[in-house]
């Protein structure tokens, strides 16, 4: 078995809440894993040695379908938002009989840099708390080796050009098969959001109508990074079962210590960042429009289109 909706892209634009509301569905069956990244390019820094298409073939990655064989589920689903970034998932994929649906979720550029900017600093500990947001976009501007050599960090920039990376699905899948959304849509309305990509998908709406949305991946601030960086080097030495359960266990104790669930409040310094970054995004974001036919005007951009159409 093998899916038959793929959410592909992009990382920080609200994939993992989706696929959470999507796997609670009746008519939808999930990957084992949510983001099994079996499609993944030999050199991207993701790709995983014993569980990749190019060294184990399809056979690898209808294992994690395994569970979804005999559910009758109109939906078989995976996510592995960093798909949308590679070569080897639109080739592969477009290889399926019957083609997949491709989704895509877009996020504003600027936050969505910004996001992996404080996910980076917080929720992983990889860069110094008091590194600042303009200190960062500098160095991925530059290329400079203090960027955190974890999974994209290097290329938060230009992953958020996204028009830049659909021209290897949209030359494989028809129009018909490739959706796309806004992470801004997903945020300011849970249940409509959620009734729009089930219509989309041809299944019942009318589920998420009672349906307890929950928030998935949320970003925390640590207060101190040495105590959180020690935990999850602690955690990697464990293995998965165990971790899990110890992380679940110690969970309400650790945030009470080291976790600050005060609001987070941007600085002039940041604002002005996030201001720069909109204007050097601008022109990715016209062309994003023309190509998808998103109404793009909550970014500031113009074209603004019928959101989550296509033109033809």
């Amino acid at each position: 078995m093998l899916p038959n909706v793929v959410i592909a892209g992009a990382p920080k634009c609200g994939t993992t809440s989706l696929f959470a509301w999507l796997v609670a569905h009746p008519e939808v069956c999930g990957s084992s894993v949510k983001e099994p990244c079996y499609l993944l390019d030999r050199d991207d820094p993701l790709f995983k040695v014993k569980s990749n298409f190019a060294d184990h073939g399809l056979d690898g990655y209808r294992s994690y379908f395994d569970g979804c064989r005999g559910t009758g589920a109109k939906v078989v689903l995976e996510a592995t938002p960093v798909y949308i970034y590679q070569r080897t998932a639109p080739e592969v994929l477009a290889g399926f009989d019957p083609v997949p649906q491709i989704v895509f979720l877009f996020r504003r550029p600027s936050e969505r840099v910004y996001s992996h900017f404080t996910f980076l600093r917080n929720s992983h500990a990889r860069i110094d708390s008091d590194m600042g947001f303009g200190d960062f976009v500098q160095l991925v501007s530059t290329a400079d080796e203090r960027v955190p050599k974890y999974g994209h960090a290097k290329d938060v920039i230009a992953h958020s050009r996204y028009v830049e990376h659909l021209p290897a699905w949209l030359e494989r899948f028809p129009a018909t098969h490739v959706h796309y959304f806004l992470f801004e849509d997903l945020r300011r309305d849970q249940r409509g959001f959620a009734r729009m990509v089930a219509e989309r998908l041809g299944i019942d709406p009318s589920f998420y109508d009672s349906y307890t949305f929950p928030r998935k991946n949320r970003t925390i601030r640590i207060r101190n990074q040495w105590v959180h960086r020690a935990r999850r080097g602690i955690g990697a030495r464990l293995p998965a079962t165990t971790r899990k359960r110890l992380k679940a266990a110690t969970a309400g104790a650790y945030a009470l210590v080291n976790v600050d669930r005060s609001p987070i409040r941007r600085t002039s310094e940041e604002e002005q960042v996030l201001a720069e970054l909109d204007e050097e995004f601008e022109p990715y974001n016209h062309r994003l429009a023309e190509v998808t036919g998103l109404d793009l005007s909550a970014w500031g951009s113009a074209s603004p289109l019928t959101t989550g159409q296509r033109t033809s």
